[in-house]
């Protein structure tokens, strides 16, 4: 019974986790758009769940598999990650740029925020779980995780300093962290 009860729990929060990410479609005014973020989330995990499934056991030996379909999954979750934050602040109001600033402006300070915060994650994940057996590695990471956890509340108060400003930026961090953590994932074939 248990069992059932852990798969029915996994269900339920897979369900709810592709419903809050697909709030992202109400920014832009358009409720058709909240359908368009839930197809795409769930299309994003059941590509994710099929990999899942087709990755073997440490200990069996593999015949033939291919690394190609996994790094490109990879690839497009890390190219996801880097364009969501320049679509949303450039086609909603999520995120209130100010008006006398340029497009290539405004693309490279979104695009170069949104680069050093995904840096600065995977940074800390790489000297957290892979180099973490020296302490020194550890408070280096959790350090990197502090400063990038940081940044997107920084710099919107300087842009927004509205309770739902930041929080909204913060709800864009959310879902670029994941997708660029199971891009990651991809690429370096890690668990």
């Amino acid at each position: 019974m248990s069992d059932t009860l852990f798969k029915v729990k996994q269900i339920a929060s897979l369900i709810v986790f592709i419903g809050v990410l697909s709030l992202m479609g109400m920014m832009t005014n358009q409720p058709i758009m909240v359908l368009a973020y839930a197809g795409f989330f769930m299309a994003v995990v059941a590509v994710m769940l099929i990999l899942m499934r087709k990755r073997q056991r440490h200990t069996e030996i593999a015949a033939n598999t291919s690394t190609l379909f996994p790094k490109i999954v990879g690839g497009v979750l890390m190219a996801v990650a880097l364009i969501t934050p320049l679509l949303i602040a450039l086609r909603t109001n999520v995120i209130n740029l100010p008006v006398d600033m340029s497009l290539g402006a405004a693309i490279g300070i979104v695009g170069g925020t949104t680069l050093l915060f995904i840096a600065l994650m995977l940074g800390a994940v790489y000297f957290i779980n892979m180099k973490g057996i020296v302490l020194s590695n550890r408070i280096i990471g959790y350090a990197l995780f502090v400063i990038g956890a940081a940044l997107p509340g920084i710099l919107m108060s300087r842009v927004d300093g509205t309770t739902s400003g930041i929080g909204s930026v913060y709800y864009v961090a959310m879902a670029v962290l994941i997708l660029a953590y199971n891009g990651y994932g991809y690429l370096t074939k890690q668990d």
